[in-house]
């Protein structure tokens, strides 16, 4: 139980009318009186609360959370009593998320249902808990609000970002890519599989001109393919020590993680097999490419629980698995850091040898700090320190870079709020270029 403020007020009445004794006796009896009636209302506001049978509450939420997202949480309270009621509300969400609000404070009208919702940011995977509900409700006389513990525990795990999966899935059906950053997956004219017959244009090769849709149409008529279905793709994913830098709110591994998971499921869709393979100085875990969104589940279960490791990566080791693995010619993207030139020598010994028989692609991410403070204009020494600090190292990952794109490398180096979308371009890029 607890006094609401304007019962405070009213008890300050109280200490007024007792003050007042000093000059009469009367007011003795008239504190006493006005103190009764104020502790007979106080009980009857305190009895007669509905809290207990008039409100109910449940929580609504997905059943998977995702990381590094705004991911929204429901709560329906139903007021089934006669009279409008005002609320404090605290759920027991996990202390590890980050917040917008801790307590709520809201009126339900009689006889209607109001919906709370609020917004919870994991910054790392993993299994969490909610516990219960606390909810303090105001009396109808609102001189006493009662609270009442509502169970709603429950389980939540914290996947990669799968906003992301369902927003492209949305914009697919919608046909607006574009709205994400992605560029025309297809080009027509490429590959072999035929995608349509359209009217010839002077810029188009004469050799796909359709004769017999010609003499049909009575005017030239051209086919237009698309790249094959099919092919295969590996996602290398090192989770050494070096992506356990922090990028903000999370690491580079979970930059990476999501963006493998973004780029498997476009995959899926384009009819490719997608496999993926995680070490750091041993390889973890690996599961060879299929098909199909079946394939996509398992591997989100792969990347869920995927922790980086203290260690330093063995890259030899891992190509060498991968070589003794997969003979067909694929795509394998592999998601790294690399700080200097003597790193990338070491690595691009490992990948040009992989390079012979796969088409190689590393991927990189540029901190956004350092390169606001390589653009930065100083105006004292500190600053000019971090600004030659700051162009120092991304001189030497650039490098670094140049070393792997001479040995026949694709490199992909980008901020992480792009990577995803760099990443997907790039393998379409290359499907629609049937380099796969």
């Amino acid at each position: 139980m607890q006094l609401s403020s304007r019962a405070l007020l009213l008890l300050l009445v109280t200490a007024i009318l007792i003050a007042l004794c000093s000059f009469s006796s009367v007011w003795l009896g008239v504190s006493i009186v006005y103190m009764l009636v104020l502790v007979c209302f106080g009980t009857l506001d305190y009895l007669t609360s509905p809290l207990f049978g008039s409100v109910n509450l449940s929580r609504k939420m997905d059943s998977k959370f995702s990381l590094g997202a705004e991911n929204v949480v429901s709560i329906s309270i139903t007021n089934s009593s006669r009279h409008l009621l005002r609320f404090r509300l605290k759920d027991d969400f996990p202390a590890e998320f980050r917040f917008d609000q801790v307590v709520h404070e809201f009126q339900v009208e009689a006889h209607s249902t109001y919906v709370l919702t609020y917004h919870l940011k994991p910054l790392r995977r993993g299994l969490y808990r909610f516990g219960d509900i606390h909810l303090r409700c105001l009396g109808v006389l609102e001189l006493v609000s009662r609270q009442r513990r509502f169970s709603a525990e429950a389980e939540i795990k914290v996947y990669p970002n799968l906003l992301e999966v369902q927003k492209y899935e949305l914009l697919v059906r919608r046909g607006m890519l574009h709205e994400l950053g992605l560029k025309n997956s297809r080009r027509f004219g490429e590959g072999t599989e035929l995608e349509r017959l359209r009217e010839y244009h002077p810029d188009d090769n004469y050799r796909r001109i359709d004769w017999k849709a010609t003499s049909r149409h009575h005017k030239p008529i051209v086919r237009e393919f698309e790249t094959e279905r099919s092919q295969e793709m590996v996602i290398m994913l090192d989770t050494g020590r070096l992506m356990a830098l922090p990028i903000g709110d999370l690491i580079q591994l979970d930059y990476a993680i999501n963006t493998a998971l973004m780029t498997s499921y476009v995959c899926t869709l384009k009819g490719d097999k997608v496999g993926l393979l995680t070490f750091s100085d041993t390889v973890h875990q690996y599961v060879a490419p299929k098909p199909g969104k079946k394939q996509f589940l398992t591997m989100l279960e792969m990347l869920y629980d995927v922790q980086e490791q203290l260690v330093e990566p063995s890259f030899e080791y891992a190509f060498e698995y991968l070589a003794s693995k997969r003979r067909k010619r694929a795509l394998i993207i592999l998601f790294t850091n690399i700080f200097d030139k003597e790193s990338a020598s070491a690595l691009s010994g490992y990948m040009a040898q992989l390079a012979k028989h796969h088409l190689v692609v590393c991927v990189t991410l540029t901190d956004s700090n350092i390169l606001a403070l390589a653009q930065l204009s100083p105006r004292e020494s500190k600053q000019v320190y971090q600004k030659v600090i700051a162009e120092k190292l991304l001189r030497e990952k650039r490098e670094a870079l140049e070393v792997l794109v001479r040995r026949g490398v694709v490199t992909i180096d980008v901020p992480a709020h792009q990577l995803s979308m760099a990443v997907i371009n790039k393998y379409l890029e290359l499907k629609a270029k049937s380099r796969i």
